[in-house]
């Protein structure tokens, strides 16, 4: 075979940029698409292959790497220093992908013409050329095509996440939301999903999104808020207070500020600083523009593991699809965004005014705005509710029911959380469900025929 289409040098500089990168969302889309029939040569072969097991742990690194394959250390740590190849890595895998085919037609051809010149008659010579020309057929130059894996080559993965778990050392596939009751009912949210808070206004729809912010930028973890809503300032205002534990509006208040006031804000503003955590409140932002800035963001930001986006319907539709269909298309775009840079994405959503004509105000997955499409492609859903928003004399004032009614990889039921100043804190769960549960009605009495309720005491 000839040696014009195969190039050392080109593979070793793609095997170098993408240990260079790591595992970034471009370098993942690569991985995706890109089998390793590719590479031409065999050592080049099996470290690309070790560099997609490793980043469906979403991780690449070449020491690491190292130690499953050291036979192929030095190749390894030799494409890891090349450092010019780290920005040309799109146009390379290009290339890549070009040779690859080229070669995949050589090799057609010239099994079609020894083909040909081995028949014994003319329907073997015509099967040989016909059996090219599938062949032929087949092969693709571009570099958009999907590559698809093996269960083979997951199951030591699925392992591997079993192992870890008992251990107890599993990282990088779940994000802990911090609120405990809540981690151990979902398990976290997995780096690919795509969430869904809803609820009726006034119900602490944003509030509840800005405390998941607070407790994952504390494990040290970046945040990416889009904020469509209301304005930064407005959304610091909310964050400050809720960590020095005080009202929203004990902040407008300031010309009256005592003591422990200035303490409460004192340390909220200590408590954020420093935080990695990015918000963007502009308006009328396509789904397309969220996902641009959001990985964007994540390059420039690998420690990003989450993005929120306050709320779905103000995400401008560009589609002159039916609405619904068209906001189908801004949820399928959003799961595209957690899939494609493994960062789980928070949208928030209204409910219908269906709710309000219950006399059971609890919210279902029905009452979702277009909810066909957006329960399709959610893989958790929380509804809030709180009970003393309808009924002021409520047992359960000062509750907020969190209602998981969708959970793709878990079951569904409630956490509780204490909802005070206008933020949510911990609360015993089984006091809470006590409260918060409705009241029993007793069951009217069957009376004879004839009998009447207003001679039952007589």
């Amino acid at each position: 075979m000839s040696q014009v289409w195969r190039n050392d040098d080109l593979e070793g500089a793609v095997i170098g940029a993408i240990f260079l990168r790591g595992a970034d969302p471009e370098v993942l889309d690569i991985l995706s698409r890109v089998p390793g029939s590719v590479f031409s040569v065999h050592q080049y072969r099996e470290i690309y292959a070790g560099i997609c097991r490793q980043a469906r742990s979403g991780v690449i690194d070449p020491l690491l790497l190292c130690e499953v394959l050291p036979d192929l250390s030095a190749t390894i740590m030799a494409s890891s220093s090349i450092a010019w190849a780290k920005s040309a890595l799109i146009s390379y895998v290009s290339m890549l992908t070009r040779n690859a085919a080229v070669r995949d037609a050589e090799k057609a051809m010239t099994e079609a013409l020894a083909g040909i010149r081995d028949a014994k008659t003319g329907d073997a010579a015509v099967a040989a050329l016909e059996s090219a020309r599938q062949v032929m057929s087949l092969i693709d130059v571009s570099a958009d095509t999907v590559n698809p894996v093996h269960i083979d080559e997951l199951l030591p993965e699925v392992l591997a996440r079993v192992e870890a778990r008992m251990e107890g050392t599993e990282e990088g596939r779940s994000l802990l939301t911090g609120i405990d009751d809540l981690d151990a009912k979902t398990g976290g949210i997995d780096i690919t999903d795509l969430v869904f808070i809803a609820a009726r206004p006034s119900m602490g729809k944003t509030e509840l999104a800005l405390d998941i912010i607070d407790k994952v930028s504390a494990q040290g973890h970046g945040v990416l808020f889009f904020s469509m809503e209301m304005a930064n300032i407005q959304i610091g205002e909310r964050m400050v207070s809720a960590a020095g534990g005080m009202p929203v509006s004990r902040l407008k208040a300031a010309d009256r500020f005592e003591d422990e006031d200035w303490a409460r804000l004192t340390n909220g503003v200590g408590h954020l600083t420093g935080r990695n955590i990015w918000m963007v409140d502009v308006n009328d932002l396509t789904v397309e523009q969220i996902c641009q800035t959001a990985t964007r963001w994540k390059l420039a930001h690998p420690e990003i593991a989450l993005v929120v986006v306050d709320y779905l319907a103000l995400i401008k539709i560009q589609s002159a699809a039916r609405y619904d269909l068209a906001v189908g298309d801004v949820s399928k775009g959003l799961k595209r965004l957690a899939k494609a840079n493994k960062t789980p994405v928070i949208a928030l959503s209204q409910l219908s005014r269906g709710v309000e004509s219950r006399p059971n105000k609890r919210p279902m997955n029905s009452d979702l705005k277009n909810s066909g499409e957006i329960e399709a492609d959610a893989d958790l859903i929380m509804m809030l509710y709180r009970d003393e928003v309808y009924n002021p004399e409520s047992p359960a004032k000062n509750i907020a029911e969190i209602n998981i009614t969708k959970q793709r990889n878990g079951e569904l039921g409630t956490v509780y959380r204490r909802f005070f100043n206008g933020h949510f804190l911990p609360i015993d769960q089984d006091e809470a469900k006590a409260r918060s549960a409705p009241p029993v009605r007793a069951q009217a009495r069957r009376y004879a025929k004839g009998s009447h309720p207003a001679y039952e005491d007589f």
